[in-house]
């Protein structure tokens, strides 16, 4: 999976060979096709697996950050720090995404202990109540566009130089209105 990160997080998946990935990480063919079928489901491995650890990381902010206001200051600062921290990650995450029962059932893990910090704060009037759709392009999505900017080349200025300013735009536009 290490090897098949530094592959795929700077080429098109379409252009890795299996070949060169089993060649570098030093194992036979008979090795690698014990554990992955093929390329797509190596990419799949390697998606569930960055999928896993950042979620981790972002659950493990949020339970640090009990207030509204800095949990979603913190995610934003999170996620900006690890794609910093894991750009051939990143890559791998924003590209294309594997259709598999097995990320469906880590998401929905995620997604419903994010939603139960997010409706605890709905319900003491700190929060929005927002379609889940919604929270997720207001909370992280100006984040991945910058990041996206950053992975292709188009700013040079490291995601977590842009943290605060987009932390604190996740909070105003989530922010219950008072």
């Amino acid at each position: 999976l290490d090897v098949a990160l530094e592959r795929f997080g700077v080429a098109d998946p379409v252009t890795v060979s299996l070949d060169d990935i089993r060649r570098e990480a030093g194992v036979s063919v008979g090795a690698l096709y014990h554990h992955f079928a093929d390329k797509a489901a190596l990419l799949e491995a390697l998606y569930l697996d960055l999928s896993a650890r950042f979620q981790a990381g972002f659950l493990a902010e949020l339970r640090s950050h009990p207030a509204a206001e800095d949990g979603v200051r913190a995610g934003v600062q999170f996620y900006l720090r690890w794609v910093a921290a894991n750009r051939a990650g990143a890559t791998v995450l924003l590209g294309h995404r594997p259709d598999s029962a097995a990320l469906r059932k880590l998401n929905r893990a995620f997604l419903e202990e994010v939603l139960a910090w997010w409706r605890t704060h709905v319900h003491y009037g700190t929060l929005r109540e927002l379609p889940l759709d919604l929270i997720h392009a207001l909370w992280l999505g100006p984040a991945q566009e910058y990041t996206r900017h950053w992975i292709t080349g188009h700013t040079r200025r490291p995601p977590t130089s842009a943290a605060e300013a987009l932390a604190r735009a996740a909070w105003d536009s989530l922010k219950e209105p008072r």
